[in-house]
């Protein structure tokens, strides 16, 4: 197994982001400096990423251009209609 101290991006053979071994980790960080919570905010919202594989980009990318829309609106309307179909169903 490779050293587990070396980080760094790379991509696999379906072209997905990797973790690889070429740039050392320090052994040891000093936090002591540090001031807990400082960057904590309660009322915060998260917006995770989603990661498409580049068929399914390649696809969004040109429909969206097409209909001069972001992606992000285009995925996001799909998706919304997608969660109205599932809860006429249920």
């Amino acid at each position: 197994m490779p050293n587990s101290h070396h980080l760094g991006a790379q991509s696999n053979k379906d072209g997905r982001a990797t973790v690889s071994r070429s740039e050392p980790m320090k052994a040891e960080y000093d936090f002591s400096k540090g001031k807990r919570g400082r960057f904590y905010h309660p009322s915060a919202i998260f917006n995770f990423p989603i990661y498409l594989e580049p068929d399914v980009n390649e696809f969004l990318t040109h429909l969206a251009e097409k209909k001069q829309v972001d992606i992000q609106d285009l995925v996001n309307d799909w998706l919304r209609a997608d969660m109205k179909l599932i809860r006429s169903a249920q």
